[in-house]
């Protein structure tokens, strides 16, 4: 009965990790190369359009949950598909305003942090 308990709670916990909040967060960090071959009118138009669709401001960075120390891993993604979406435009959106900061368009939002 033990060992049952026991592999239970190991299966769960292992569990966790294969859809864990840190993980799926990490996820919404977008690359900004991909983004570079678009000329900076149209992604400009593109970001605009997604901050609107999501209702986010044109700034918008990725967000991370805080977990207990050593949690993370292991803490389940409970967020509600809509708040999943809103997330992964957020860092699609901070890729894309890199990608124009970089080239150095007209209308590019600022994202390299003031030193």
């Amino acid at each position: 009965m033990r060992s049952a308990l026991a592999a239970s709670v190991l299966c769960l916990t292992v569990s966790g990790c294969a859809n864990s909040l840190v993980a799926d967060q990490d996820r919404n960090v977008a690359s900004a190369l991909p983004y570079d071959s678009v000329d900076c009118a149209t992604l400009l138009t593109e970001r605009d359009q997604l901050a609107r669709r999501y209702n986010l401001s044109i700034n918008a960075k990725p967000v991370f949950a805080r977990s207990a120390m050593g949690l993370g891993p292991i803490t389940p993604d409970v967020r509600s598909n809509r708040r999943r979406d809103v997330e992964k435009a957020s860092g699609e959106i901070n890729a894309m305003n890199r990608s124009l900061s970089r080239r150095k368009c007209d209308g590019a939002v600022q994202t390299l942090a003031v030193q």
